[in-house]
């Protein structure tokens, strides 16, 4: 139960879990924008995936508009993502260039409202660890200890569109996090999905080839995260339909297709999508829902 003298203090057990997405996390934004500007910071537990880790870390900043900023001003830049760089040797998605915008005045991230802000919560971002070869597991990384803008990238680097042996999105084995807020202490989890489907599916081009290109029991890589990411994907939609007896899940998403993609979607696009997740993180405070949390 929340207190609702003070919607900004973290209450014990309450988690906020944020789904990935790259572009889509323009809906995310909205909502947690919305949440800003009401004052309305109840989480003891905050974990994020890829895009939705970045609007988490908007919003522990306190820099309303600045995931949104981020969203529709870098990420449609060719300096970002380049489908071509894929016959070359650079990244198609550079994150090093993403990043270190971040770093400069007018997209400058503001790490130490983010620490203030994390103080007697649990932050944590999904990053995916290659134990051995198409083995994978998740990792959280906490972004006080460990940097805010080294975790953003570990989380956000899709596979082969950003080369690295060591970074690997959160996405692969952890797309939505709420088992990873179960096993933190969360007894009440809101989520925030930039899909309203209730599972995924590798692509049927993929699964009719997959008996050509993969021989003894061993695929190629692509097709390898692939699969994990679809079990890791509907092991989270089971745990969402039937969580443990203690837990309660209550999830934010769009009723209707949202108009952004993961990447490469229009200017028009992105502001639709933030502006519908503005009215939907309206919409939950007042709620039936959020007025059975704090009575």
């Amino acid at each position: 139960m929340l207190n609702v003298d003070d919607i900004s203090s973290p209450n014990q057990g309450l988690a906020l879990v944020a789904e990935g997405g790259g572009q889509r996390g323009a809906f995310t934004a909205g909502v947690l924008d919305s949440w800003l500007i009401s004052n309305f910071n109840p989480f003891e537990i905050l974990i994020g995936t890829s895009a939705g880790a970045q609007n988490i870390a908007s919003y522990l900043s306190k820099q309303t508009g600045y995931a949104y900023s981020l969203i529709s001003n870098l990420t449609s830049q060719t300096n970002f993502f380049n489908p071509w760089r894929l016959l070359s040797t650079k990244n198609v998605m550079d994150l090093d260039w993403y990043f270190n915008k971040t770093v400069s005045t007018t997209y400058q991230f503001d790490s130490i409202q983010a620490d203030i802000s994390s103080q007697n919560r649990k932050v944590r971002f999904s990053t995916s660890t290659e134990f051995t070869e198409s083995t994978y597991a998740t990792k959280l990384m906490n972004p006080v200890t460990e940097g805010w803008l080294e975790s953003l990238k570990h989380s956000s680097a899709i596979p082969f569109l950003y080369k690295s042996k060591n970074l690997i999105d959160g996405g692969v084995t952890a797309p939505v996090p709420v088992h990873e807020a179960f096993n933190l202490g969360a007894k009440t989890i809101i989520t925030i999905r930039t899909t309203n489907s209730t599972g995924f599916e590798v692509p049927k081009s993929i699964q009719r080839l997959k008996p050509i290109l993969c021989n003894q029991r061993k695929c190629p890589k692509f097709i390898d995260i692939l699969d994990k990411h679809e079990s890791a994907y509907n092991t989270a939609e089971m745990f969402i339909q039937r969580p443990p007896s203690s837990v309660n899940i209550i999830e934010i998403k769009p009723q209707k297709p949202l108009a952004t993609k993961v990447l490469g979607s229009t200017p028009e696009a992105i502001t639709s999508d933030y502006k519908y997740g503005l009215a939907m993180g309206k919409a939950f405070i007042e709620s039936k829902v959020f007025n059975s949390l704090i009575h």
